[in-house]
């Protein structure tokens, strides 16, 4: 478990800005959106001026990045476009980078570096930098005197897998115990070599006192700020600052509509399959549909074999990947927006995104959902896994057409609670303290 000294910093002298500008590096290991971390780092990006600061990127090359001026200081990719561990070619290049990107990165120190050099920042705001930056980047960005800021997307501190899950189950065996149960289960892509070097990466991580440099913790949610809590990280520097939406951008629409909607990635974890089942149990109302986010030819066998087996192909709509002005109107006219997830989540951006179009959530009864969720106000939570309760819950919004209330009560909530100001009025606090 950690153990970290407080004051191990005084080592560390205060730059002074030369300057009238703030500046903060935003460290992500994506600078192109494949999921949650990537959506805040841009949003985050753009609206960071708001409190007088110039967002400054350090991310991974890769071909499909977004435009920037500061990619000449991002790190070479393990091997070459591809992102994830399944992709990667296992050249001894590539084996070299993923070793050092899980241990200690020296071309991200070095990287680092120059970038402060060049643009004598204030603050490192890292994001998902594990496997690729490597967590060197909080002892480079210490020791040349930045505040250092890391925020939350997972739980990637405290569980080799990130996701506090083995097989289809919750798993806490390395939050508070030994991290070589991720070896002896297979917890990380189903390989013992990849498991071995993830769950070694992490007491190296430990045993070098890594996160000492971290002054703070942001988690979006107290459920995972509890974990990492639990996981031995100390409480005065775990702080829960919940993300944000521009709702003033989004005109809600209470009306009623035929379909609920899958939003989001479709990967296991996800829950795709008890959406699926349970259209199974809503039989008696033959209207209404199922719209899911992704391509069917892509789905997991067992989504595919329960449709099939069940005649419910003309009840269920795989929408394909849709953005912008398509995504806008599928969010916009839904009924509601389900969340199935068999893990606990870590604030998806799919709740807030259904509350700001006005559109009550349904989700698993566990996790952050029921910090999020308001049961039978502004959404209902059902017991995790079971088609038929997740069906009762819908029957309720159509019986008695209550989700208009319901989403009126969720647009309220996000203007109050998941609003831009209160995320970044918080986060300055913390840079400044």
């Amino acid at each position: 478990m950690l153990n970290c000294d407080e004051g191990a910093y005084k080592e560390f002298a205060p730059r002074r800005k030369t300057t009238m500008d703030k500046k903060v590096i935003v460290a992500n290991y994506r600078y192109h959106i494949t999921g949650g971390p990537e959506v805040y780092m841009f949003k985050f990006l753009d609206k960071c001026g708001s409190i007088g600061y110039k967002g400054i990127p350090f991310s991974v090359r890769y071909s499909v990045n977004e435009p920037t001026e500061y990619s000449k200081y991002f790190i070479s990719s393990r091997s070459g476009d591809s992102v994830y561990y399944d992709s990667i070619k296992k050249t001894p290049s590539a084996i070299i980078k993923t070793l050092q990107g899980a241990f200690y990165n020296p071309e991200t120190v070095r990287n680092i570096n120059k970038l402060i050099d060049d643009e004598n920042p204030e603050v490192l705001y890292a994001l998902q930098v594990i496997n690729t930056l490597s967590p060197s980047i909080f002892k480079a960005a210490k020791k040349r005197g930045l505040k250092v800021v890391h925020r939350i997307s997972d739980f990637n501190l405290v569980c080799p897998r990130s996701d506090l899950l083995r097989g289809t189950d919750t798993c806490n065996e390395c939050v508070c115990g030994d991290l070589k149960k991720c070896i002896e289960h297979r917890c990380y892509h189903d390989s013992k070599a990849a498991s071995m070097i993830r769950a070694y990466s992490m007491m190296y991580h430990r045993w070098k006192k890594l996160y000492k440099y971290v002054d703070y913790f942001v988690t979006p949610t107290d459920f995972t700020r509890y974990k990492l809590i639990e996981g031995g990280f100390p409480a005065e520097k775990v702080v829960t600052i919940p993300t944000f939406i521009d709702a003033d951008a989004i005109t809600p629409n209470y009306e009623n509509y035929d379909y609920l909607l899958f939003l989001g990635r479709t990967v296991k974890e996800k829950g795709l399959i008890y959406a699926v089942e349970a259209m199974k149990h809503l039989a008696e109302y033959p209207d209404l549909k199922l719209k899911i986010t992704g391509n069917y030819e892509d789905q997991d066998p067992e989504v595919k074999e329960f449709i099939e087996a069940n005649n419910l192909s003309d009840r269920i709509q795989f929408t394909g990947f849709v953005r912008g002005e398509s995504l806008t109107n599928l969010i916009s006219n839904a009924m509601c927006v389900l969340c199935p997830a068999i893990w606990y989540e870590n604030m998806p951006n799919t709740v807030i995104e259904a509350f700001a179009y006005g559109k009550p959530v349904i989700a698993s009864n566990f996790g952050c959902f029921p910090e999020l969720i308001t049961d039978g106000t502004d959404g209902y939570l059902f017991e995790p896994k079971n088609p038929q309760d997740l069906a009762s819950k819908v029957k309720l919004l159509l019986a008695d057409e209550s989700y208009r209330e319901l989403g009126k009560n969720a647009r309220r909530k996000v203007e109050e609670v998941f609003n831009p100001e209160q995320h970044f009025e918080k986060l300055k606090k913390i840079f400044e303290l």
